[in-house]
Formats: C-alpha cells, structure tokens, sequence
C-alpha cells in the first residue's frame, strides 16, 4: 500500500503521473537550468539529451493539478500572442490604407508635376541651344542651371526608385502574410509554448 501511496504521492521521484515538456528560453541563457529538488537528475538529463532545439529546457509535469496549470499558461500565451497578432495587421493595414488614399495620390500628383517641369525643361532646353547655335554663349549662372535640371532629370528618372517603391510595398505585404500565417498556425497547435515572434521580427515589422 505505501508503494502504491508512494506513485500516486506528487512529492515523490517515484510519482508515476509525471512528463517532461519543454520550455523555449533564451538560448544563452539555457545552460543555466538545473533539474529542481522533486527532480531525478538522470531522468532530467535524459530529457534534455531529447529537447527539440538549442533554446529548449525540460520542464516537469507532476500530476493533474500541474497540467491544469500549465494548460493556463499556455491560454494566457496563446491570448496574448494573438492580441500581438491583431495589433500587427491593424498596424499594417493602416499602413496600406494610408499608401492608398496617401501616398498613392501624392505619387500620381508628383508625375504629373514632374511632367509637366519636363516639358518647360525641354523648352528652355531648345531655346538655349537655338541662343547657343546663334553664337550667344551661356553664363556661369546658366551653365550652374542647366547641371543642376540635368542631375534632377535623371534622378528621377533613375528605375531604382521604383524598385525601391516596389521592395517597400513586397515587404509590408510578406510580413502581413506572415502575421496571418502565425496566427492560423497559433490557431491549430493551441498547445505550442514559447515566444511566437522574437524581438527582432518584432521591431522589423513595427519598422516597416
């Protein structure tokens, strides 16, 4: 009877209602674990020999009552990650919404200024070569002008400002795919511990 008592007994090493999970920590700082003092070093060890990462640590499991509490951690996690979530595609798609009714509109608008300053550009340009053609040659101030309309003429015609217009606009879309994809994923393995989004990831998508 007292070693039946003694594997129903959560205090005990001999408890039979025991499993090791694992915990997702830094990974500089996983060394640092030890197994607790209800902890049989060898079977800690062994569970460690078995951790799914470089960043993973065992932690035991005794009885019902500590997997009811771990199934709590585990909600209030799965809770904030998704209130993380949300915060993330309402960011972005304000984000969109302001490149929309925005940026968009602004772009258009300076086309359309920049053509029409192309076209007087031009102008000026062939009245200055028809004043060149007569003999009239051109200032200091002139020559300073015609430098500073062709450097403007170019950068704005350089193609990389459109393809970085274009990596901006691939990147907010991939990382709002990538929130929906972390939240379905959080969805259907409710069970999963661990951060979702490290810190870099983090701030890389409040940036963008």
């Amino acid at each position: 009877m007292e070693n039946i008592m003694d594997h129903w007994d959560t205090n005990s090493l001999n408890c039979s209602f025991k499993y090791y999970f694992y915990n997702r920590v830094e990974e500089a700082q996983a060394p640092f674990f030890k197994p607790g003092p209800n902890e049989d070093p060898k079977e800690w060890e062994v569970a460690l020999s078995k951790k799914p990462g470089p960043g993973f640590v065992p932690a035991l499991c005794v009885g019902f009552a500590a997997m009811g509490e771990r199934i709590k951690t585990q909600q209030r996690s799965l809770s904030m990650f998704n209130a993380r979530l949300h915060e993330i595609n309402a960011k972005l798609s304000e984000l969109l919404g302001t490149h929309d009714t925005s940026t968009s509109i602004r772009a258009m608008d300076a086309k359309r200024k920049h053509q029409v300053l192309k076209q007087r550009c031009l102008s000026l340009a062939a009245k200055v070569q028809v004043l060149r053609n007569r003999g009239y040659a051109l200032g200091g101030d002139e020559e300073d002008l015609k430098a500073k309309l062709l450097a403007l003429d170019k950068g704005v015609s350089d193609p990389g400002l459109g393809a970085r217009a274009e990596e901006i606009w691939a990147r907010m879309i991939t990382v709002q795919e990538r929130a929906k994809l972390l939240r379905a994923e959080i969805e259907k393995t409710g069970t999963q511990t661990g951060d979702i989004l490290d810190e870099a990831t983090d701030k890389r998508a409040k940036k963008v």
